[in-house]
């Protein structure tokens, strides 16, 4: 038993901070488990450098990052690849916490790069962990629509830190042959007819979501009170006994779904993809509520080892082959008014980029929240099983 657990450390050492973390969270790791990797690596609080990748080790032409599902899609990461001659080395993360936490416990050495959403930024930034940009060499930076060019989620003391490359909302994903109606409300991750079949992220910012169901509805649902923030834990410890699975990963839904485990939910476009991609049945819907969102940016390290080739990903990423790859391959909305102009009408309806500003507009992106330890707390007593 001894031996069992000392491989199962050592195992536990080889792996990135963000992955612990997300096994801690699944309950795939115990806290006894944590505790003696700390131990083992000396340390008392935090997940250090210590874990997962040396950085020491960073070859020339290999560029680390830690991104979203899909951003390292092969169909675009390959031939960029191929013309830079370098490899892409990337961690997928299951939300924004973990991002920070594996480039905080780092002093950002351990990874180049970040896909940080709208309300990740100013953390990254307060923590002393982003590296300034000179957008004058982005080749395809005067291409962007002006709105994403320095929109404040990355722009701190008039000077740019992130390149805007990919938004789009967080909707309701449906079986149409268990649910003949499209839902039209946040409610209906409530319901209790579909209860045992519901799944939601796992996720504290979720609180904005489901704040949107609040009477009378907040202005702003990334800056609540602390009376709505008890209003919306009473939404979800109601809702806990009907969660099929509370999901960290993109992939994760996808599987609930097509394995008939669940039949709604909330996610992105790109895991209506992955479902309608393995012969899957499933269906979008935008609850009358309105929606909260994303807009997602390549942040550099302050410590990056290759800040430079990291330049060239984040601007091969705002030009024709990223953006069109992030449109085929997750059914994102994009920044690039350029590539915009050269898709279908049709197609450009879908991707709500007929009148950009307008329909950015409805969607409550994700933003900094001034008081976001005290959402970790209510999220977390609310979901606890």
């Amino acid at each position: 038993m001894a031996q069992h657990t000392n491989d199962r450390i050592e195992h536990l050492m080889d792996m990135e901070p963000a992955r612990v973390m997300a096994a801690y969270r699944r309950g795939q790791i115990t806290r006894r488990d944590v505790s003696k990797l700390f131990a083992a690596l000396g340390l008392t609080a935090a997940l250090g450098p210590a874990i997962g990748r040396n950085p020491a080790s960073a070859q020339s032409n290999e560029l680390t990052m830690i991104i979203w599902e899909g951003y390292s899609s092969d169909s675009f990461r390959i031939p960029w690849e191929e013309a830079n001659d370098a490899t892409v080395d990337a961690t997928f993360a299951s939300t924004g916490d973990e991002m920070f936490a594996a480039m905080q416990g780092s002093g950002g050495s351990t990874y180049d790069m970040v896909s940080a959403s709208s309300d990740l930024p100013q953390r990254l930034y307060d923590a002393g962990l982003l590296l300034e940009i000179d957008s004058g060499q982005l080749t395809n930076y005067p291409d962007l629509y002006e709105q994403f060019q320095k929109p404040p989620y990355i722009t701190f003391d008039d000077k740019l830190y992130a390149v805007n490359f990919a938004w789009g909302p967080t909707i309701l994903l449906y079986t149409p042959d268990e649910i003949a109606e499209a839902p039209i409300s946040w409610n209906a991750l409530l319901d209790e007819q579909y209860s045992g079949k519901i799944t939601t992220w796992n996720y504290p910012l979720q609180i904005a979501q489901y704040a949107l169901l609040l009477d009378p509805k907040p202005e702003d649902p990334f800056l609540l009170d602390d009376e709505q923030l008890a209003q919306v834990k009473d939404i979800l410890v109601r809702q806990r006994p009907l969660i099929r699975k509370y999901w960290d990963l993109g992939g994760e839904v996808a599987e609930l779904f097509q394995n008939g485990e669940v039949v709604i939910g909330d996610g992105w476009s790109w895991i209506t993809l992955q479902i309608q991609g393995s012969n899957g049945s499933v269906a979008e819907a935008t609850p009358e509520e309105g929606v909260t969102g994303w807009s997602d940016s390549w942040c550099i390290s302050s410590q990056a080892a290759n800040p430079e080739l990291a330049l060239k990903w984040a601007d091969y990423m705002i030009g024709p082959e990223g953006q069109l790859g992030v449109i085929e391959n997750l059914n994102y909305s994009i920044t690039n008014a350029k590539v915009v102009e050269t898709l279908p009408m049709d197609q450009r309806e879908q991707l709500r980029m007929v009148d950009v500003a307008a329909e950015y507009a409805k969607i409550h992106m994700w933003k900094f929240v001034p008081n976001y330890d005290k959402w970790v707390q209510v999220w977390q007593e609310a979901t606890a099983s």
